[in-house]
């Protein structure tokens, strides 16, 4: 019997843009519980963010916090899985694994080369300071500043001296991204990484090849979606869809959001 694992983004994929909704999607989401496929959330969110949506959908299996950068791995399933525990990091109910440097060496560096560079970092704001800057609710904001493994930086819109930045963080093993509102430091890792570290260990687990499943909509995703068997492109809100050469085969969700991701689940597992 063929083995399965579903990878997917939330913001946009698994979530509504509009709502932040998934309840079209939960019908697919029982499927697979049902095949006891496990289904691996990846976002740009922290473990704090994401651990309240992973109770919610009753999900058990590890998830991928902030773009790669660490993999939540909860005792019962690194149990199950014969996981080496001797380079995670224990974290309570679950094991951490860092793919990279941990948030307290990243603000060390970051720290050690500011100089006269006009960020301000998360861990330089108050909860109000990133309420303001974002329009997070209080509970939402508070989730967003425990961070385990990046450090976000607002930097002035000219980007001064971001790139010379970049170049000191790069001595470090560490790489400065662009995001919509922020710059992101954080180790040389991706979606990708941990999406090829899980599939490691399932194929262990299993003794055999696992077919694998990514869904996301966006750049960030690109390295996820050419890591598995079957990448399925979501569309964006107006229909527009992400294009990529090094897509080969992919398929593309008919509707954006929660309705789009239960189709295209549907779909790849079918074929």
């Amino acid at each position: 019997m063929t083995k399965f694992a579903v990878f997917t983004d939330l913001d946009g994929t698994l979530l509504n843009h509009h709502d932040y909704s998934y309840q079209d999607a939960l019908p697919a989401i029982a499927n697979l519980r049902a095949r006891h496929i496990p289904l691996i959330l990846v976002s740009s969110k922290t473990r704090a963010e994401m651990a309240h949506l992973c109770q919610e959908l009753d999900i058990q299996d590890p998830y991928v916090c902030e773009n790669g950068s660490v993999i939540v791995l909860p005792k019962p399933w690194v149990q199950q899985f014969n996981v080496d525990t001797s380079t995670l990091t224990d974290a309570g109910e679950y094991w951490l694994a860092f793919r990279g440097a941990a948030r307290d060496e990243i603000l060390t560096i970051v720290k050690a080369n500011k100089g006269d560079c006009p960020f301000v970092g998360f861990a330089d704001m108050t909860v109000e300071d990133v309420i303001a800057c974002t329009g997070l609710s209080h509970e939402a904001a508070t989730k967003a500043m425990q961070r385990d493994a990046t450090e976000p930086l607002l930097w002035p819109q000219d980007g001064a001296g971001s790139e010379e930045f970049a170049r000191k963080l790069g001595v470090h093993n560490l790489q400065l991204l662009k995001g919509g509102r922020f710059y992101h430091v954080m180790a040389n890792c991706d979606k990708g990484d941990s999406v090829r570290y899980l599939l490691s260990l399932y194929q262990s687990y299993y003794g055999a090849s696992v077919h694998s499943i990514a869904l996301g909509d966006s750049q960030n995703d690109l390295k996820m979606l050419k890591a598995v068997d079957t990448a399925v492109v979501m569309p964006h809100p107006d229909g527009s869809y992400m294009s990529d050469k090094g897509l080969i085969g992919e398929l593309h969700a008919p509707y954006p959001g929660a309705k789009g991701w239960r189709y295209a689940v549907e779909q790849a597992l079918q074929q």
